[in-house]
C-alpha cells in the first residue's frame, strides 16, 4: 500500500491560507498502473486551463501491475495525495479507469475504459445455437481436424 504523509496543499485544513489561488472544484484521478495513467491523460487536457478546477491524483497501491506507477507521477509534476488522504477528502469528480477501491470514496464518478478489451467489438452473438456464427469461426476446424 502506498503510504506517505499528508499533502497540505493545496489538499488540506490549511490549504486556503497557503493557496494564492483557491480553487472552486476538486478533481481526484485515481490511477492502478501505468495502462490506466495513460488513458486518464487523455481527457486531464480538458481541464488544463480552468484555473478553477484542482486536479490531484491517487493510488491505492493493490493493484498488481502497478510497477513504475510512482515514478511516471513524479515524472509527470502532479499532486499525488496518499490513498488514505483521499479516500477521507472530499472531491467534486473522481475520474478513473478501474475499478479496485472506488468503493471507498464518496463523490460522483466517472470510470474511463481502458484496453483493448473495453472497446472489442464481437462479430454477432456468441452462442452457437443463433445461426449468426459459423461453426467454423475461430481455431475450431484446426481443432477438430
Amino acid at each position: 500500500m502506498f503510504t506517505a504523509p499528508p499533502v497540505k496543499v493545496p489538499i488540506g485544513l490549511q490549504a486556503p491560507h497557503w493557496t494564492t489561488v483557491q480553487a472552486e472544484r476538486r478533481v481526484l484521478v485515481v490511477v492502478h498502473h501505468v495502462t490506466s495513467l495513460l488513458r486518464l491523460l487523455d481527457v486531464i487536457p480538458v481541464f488544463d486551463s480552468d484555473t478553477r478546477v484542482q486536479l490531484v491524483f491517487t493510488w491505492n497501491g493493490s493493484d498488481p501491475f502497478r510497477h513504475g506507477l510512482q515514478r511516471f507521477l513524479d515524472d509527470l509534476g502532479v499532486i499525488v495525495l496518499p490513498w488514505d488522504q483521499a479516500i477521507n477528502t472530499e472531491f467534486d469528480l473522481v475520474l478513473a479507469a478501474n475499478h479496485g477501491g472506488l468503493t471507498e470514496i464518496t463523490a460522483p464518478l466517472v470510470i474511463l475504459p481502458h484496453g483493448v478489451g473495453y472497446t472489442k467489438m464481437s462479430p454477432g452473438n456468441r452462442k452457437p445455437e443463433t445461426g449468426n456464427r459459423k461453426p467454423e469461426t475461430g481455431n475450431r476446424l484446426r481443432l477438430v481436424a
